[in-house]
C-alpha cells in the first residue's frame, strides 16, 4: 500500500510540474456529416488517443445530436435501443438493464462514460441507464463494441458508451420544456460563452425530468401491483465546462429519484407498492491539461474525482410492519497520465500510467421503522473499504502499407483487493477507398466489487470474470448515400459470476461461462431528403452446460426513417424488434417460460430550427403494442410502457 501511495504521489507532483493538457472534444460540427465524413471523424473513446473511426479495431457507431433530436429520444436506453446488438431488461423502476452482444448483466460489463469520465456507480460496477442524461446537451454519443480493458480496465467487456457534451466553445443559449402523459415533464436550459479567439469558453446546462413511465397497477402490472401503487421517477442533472486554451475544468452532477415498487411483487406479499425512494447522487469532477511537447509527442492528464451514493433517505423496501432504510456512500480519486508518440508515418504508440484510490462501502448500511407509514431513521455510515490501483498500457500501432494497420495492446493492472490482471490485444486493418476490413482479437475483465464480495452471505474468494473474444467486419460506402457493415464476432466469459443459493441464502460465486456467436448487419441511406437506417443481429448465447442464456433474443432487429419537408419540417418513423426470449422463471399468468415477440413503433413530428424556434410532437409505441421485458426477479416480468404522448417546445440563441 505503500509503495502504491508513492506512485500516486510522484505521478501527481508529474502532472502539475508538466502543466499537461487533455482535450476531450473540441467543437466539432459533426450534426450534418455524412457517412463518409462520419467515417474520418476523430474520436478519443476507443484508445484515449484521437483516431479516425476508420483506424480503430474495434467497431463503432455514432449518434448525433441531430438524431437524438429528430428521434425524440427521451432516455438514454432509447439512444441505444435503435443500435445493432442491444438487448434489454427494463424493469420500468430504479433502472433499466442494457445487455450488449448477448450476455447479461447488472450493467456492470459496460463502461458508460461522460466526456471520458466514468460514470458507473462504483460499489457494484453497474450503470443507470434511464432518463437522468442530459440529451439536449449532447454533442454525440460514441459507442464501441467489444473489449476495451486494455485502454479502460474493469468493466470494459462488452463496450464502452461515451456521452460527449457540447463544447464550451459553443456561443449559444438554449432551452426546451416537454410535457406528456404519465405525468412527464422536463425542462431543460444551456448557456455557453466564449471569447472572439475562443481561447477561453463556459458551458453552463441544468434539466429537470418527472414521469410515472407507465400504468402497472392491477390487471396493467400482470396483476402484481395494487391500484395504490406509485411509480415515480424525478431526474436531475447539471454540467458545467470550462475551457481555457488547452485547460479544461469539468464538472457532471447525476441524481435520480424514484419509485423502488417494481423490484418486488406485492400482491400477496407482505411488500407495499407505495412509500419507497430510491435516491441515488453521481457527482464527477475532472481537470484536463493537454501539451504537444514536439511535432511528435503529445503529454495529456487527467485528475479526477468520482462520488456515486445511494444517500441515507433511501427507502428500498416497504413491507406490512416497517419501511427500510438504505445508505451507501462510495467515493473515487485517481490521475492517468497519458503519452502519444509518432515516430514517422510507419509507427505510433500510446501508453498511459494510471493511479487510482477507492474508498468504497462493503455494503449498504440498513435501519428500521416500526410502521409502514413512518420513515426510518439515517442509517449510519457503513464499513468502508480501500482499494489501491496501479495500472499501465501500451497500444502500438503500426501501418505496414498505406492502407493496411496494425495495432496491439498490453494493459498490467495491480490492485490492492484483486491483485493482477494482464490483458492483450491486436488488430488488422485495411482501408481502402471508404471500403473497410477488419479483424481484431481482444481479452477483457470485470473485477468483484464490494457488492459482488459481501451481498448476502458473501464470498471473499471470488475471482475477476474474463473475456475472450474474436471479430470480422467489412464495411462498404457507396457515392456517399450508402453505407453498409457487415460484422461477426464469437466471445467466451470465463469465471463469470452467478448467484448461488445454499441453506444459509445466498452468494456469488466464479461457476458460469457464456459464449457467444453473433451477426450484425446495420445499412443506412442518407439523401437530401431521406435519411434512413435499417439493422439486424442474429446472437447466439449458450452456457457452460450448452444451455441457451435466459433473457437474450437470437433476432433482433431496427428501423428507422427520417422524411425531411424541408431544412425545418422533420417526420421520422422507427420501429424495434426483439424475437422470442427465455424467462429466467414460469410466468403464472400463461404458466409458460417464454416472452413473446414483439415489435414496438415510435414516431417525431419535429419543427427545428425555425428563427431559432422547435416544435415537437412525440409518441412512444405509437400502436399501444402490449409488451413484456424477462425478470430475474421476484415479478415474473415486466409490463412495458404504454402509448406515451409527448410536446415539447425549444428556442436557440446562437450569437457569432
Amino acid at each position: 500500500m505503500n509503495r502504491l501511495t508513492k506512485y500516486q504521489l510522484c505521478a501527481i507532483g508529474f502532472f502539475f510540474f508538466n502543466k499537461l493538457s487533455f482535450s476531450q472534444s473540441d467543437s466539432l460540427n459533426i450534426y450534418d456529416f455524412d457517412f463518409n465524413q462520419l467515417s474520418k471523424l476523430k474520436i478519443t473513446s476507443a484508445s484515449k488517443s484521437p483516431q479516425n473511426i476508420g483506424e480503430v479495431p474495434s467497431t463503432i457507431f455514432v449518434i448525433t445530436a441531430a438524431e437524438i433530436k429528430e428521434k425524440g429520444y427521451f432516455t438514454l436506453e432509447e439512444a441505444l435501443s435503435d443500435l445493432p446488438g442491444f438487448q434489454f431488461r427494463n424493469i420500468v423502476g430504479i433502472n433499466s438493464y442494457v445487455f450488449q452482444r448477448g450476455i447479461t448483466s447488472q450493467n456492470n460489463l459496460i463502461l458508460l462514460l461522460i466526456d471520458g469520465i466514468q460514470v458507473n456507480e462504483l460499489n457494484s460496477g453497474g450503470f443507470y441507464g434511464g432518463g437522468q442524461y442530459n440529451l439536449s446537451n449532447v454533442e454525440r454519443i460514441e459507442v464501441i463494441y467489444g473489449p476495451a480493458s486494455v485502454a479502460y480496465g474493469t468493466n470494459a467487456i462488452s463496450g464502452i458508451i461515451n456521452i460527449i457534451t457540447v463544447s464550451a466553445k459553443e456561443k449559444q443559449l438554449a432551452m426546451n420544456s416537454l410535457i406528456g402523459t404519465f405525468n412527464t415533464v422536463a425542462t431543460d436550459i444551456g448557456y455557453g460563452y466564449t471569447t472572439k479567439k475562443k481561447n477561453f469558453g463556459i458551458r453552463v446546462s441544468g434539466m429537470y425530468k418527472q414521469t410515472d413511465k407507465a400504468d402497472l397497477r392491477g390487471e396493467a402490472g400482470d396483476y402484481n401491483w395494487t391500484d395504490l401503487m406509485d411509480n415515480f421517477e424525478n431526474d436531475f442533472s447539471f454540467d458545467l465546462k470550462i475551457q481555457a486554451d488547452h485547460f479544461i475544468l469539468g464538472t457532471n452532477y447525476l441524481h435520480k429519484q424514484s419509485s423502488a415498487a417494481t423490484y418486488s411483487k406485492s400482491i400477496g406479499t407482505v411488500y407495499k407498492d407505495y412509500g419507497t425512494f430510491w435516491n441515488i447522487r453521481f457527482i464527477n469532477s475532472y481537470i484536463k491539461y493537454s501539451n504537444r511537447l514536439s511535432e511528435r509527442i503529445t503529454l495529456s492528464s487527467t485528475l479526477y474525482n468520482r462520488n456515486a451514493s445511494v444517500l441515507d433517505n433511501s427507502v428500498l423496501y416497504v413491507v406490512d410492519t416497517a419501511q427500510i432504510g438504505y445508505y451507501r456512500p462510495n467515493n473515487l480519486s485517481g490521475l492517468e497520465n497519458i503519452i502519444s508518440y509518432d515516430a514517422n508515418r510507419f509507427f505510433s504508440v500510446v501508453g498511459g500510467l494510471t493511479t487510482e484510490y477507492e474508498h468504497l462501502a462493503e455494503n449498504y448500511s440498513v435501519t428500521y421503522s416500526n410502521s409502514p407509514d413512518i420513515r426510518p431513521p439515517a442509517p449510519e455510515k457503513p464499513s468502508m473499504e480501500n482499494n489501491y490501483l496501479v495500472s499501465i498500457f501500451l497500444e502500438p500501432r503500426l501501418t505496414l502499407l498505406k492502407h493496411l494497420f496494425l495495432s496491439g495492446g498490453l494493459r498490467f493492472d495491480q490492485s490492492s483487493i484483486y491483485d493482477q490482471v494482464f490483458t492483450p490485444r491486436a488488430g488488422l486493418i485495411y482501408n481502402f477507398h471508404d471500403q473497410l476490413f477488419r479483424f481484431s482479437y481482444a481479452e477483457a475483465f470485470r473485477a468483484p466489487k464490494p457488492w459482488d464480495y459481501n451481498d448476502g452471505i458473501g464470498n471473499s474468494s471470488l475471482l475477476p470474470e474474463t473475456m475472450r473474444s474474436l471479430e470480422a467486419a467489412m464495411t462498404f460506402s457507396f457515392f456517399d448515400q450508402y453505407h453498409i457493415d457487415f460484422i461477426g464476432y464469437t466471445n467466451k466469459l470465463d469465471n463469470a459470476i452467478h448467484k448461488q443459493v445454499v441453506d444459509e441464502g445466498y452468494r456469488w460465486v466464479n461457476d458460469g461461462e457464456i459464449n457467444t456467436e453473433g451477426i450484425e448487419i446495420y445499412f443506412r441511406f442518407s439523401s437530401k431528403k431521406i435519411t434512413s437506417s435499417v439493422n439486424y443481429t442474429f446472437n447466439q448465447s449458450y452456457d457452460e452446460n450448452d444451455e441457451f442464456v435466459p433473457e437474450i433474443s437470437k433476432h433482433s432487429g431496427n428501423v428507422s426513417a427520417t422524411y425531411h419537408f424541408s431544412d425545418h419540417i422533420k417526420i421520422n418513423l422507427r420501429a424495434n424488434y426483439i424475437g422470442e426470449r427465455e424467462n429466467p422463471q414460469i410466468i403464472a399468468s400463461d404458466n409458460g417460460s417464454t416472452i413473446d415477440p414483439c415489435l414496438v413503433f415510435h414516431g417525431a413530428l419535429s419543427l427545428l430550427n425555425y428563427k431559432g424556434f422547435a416544435l415537437q410532437f412525440i409518441v412512444k409505441n405509437i400502436l399501444n403494442k402490449e409488451y413484456y421485458h424477462t425478470s430475474n426477479r421476484e415479478p415474473d416480468r415486466y409490463r412495458q410502457p404504454q402509448r406515451t404522448v409527448m410536446v415539447s417546445v425549444g428556442y436557440t440563441l446562437n450569437t457569432k
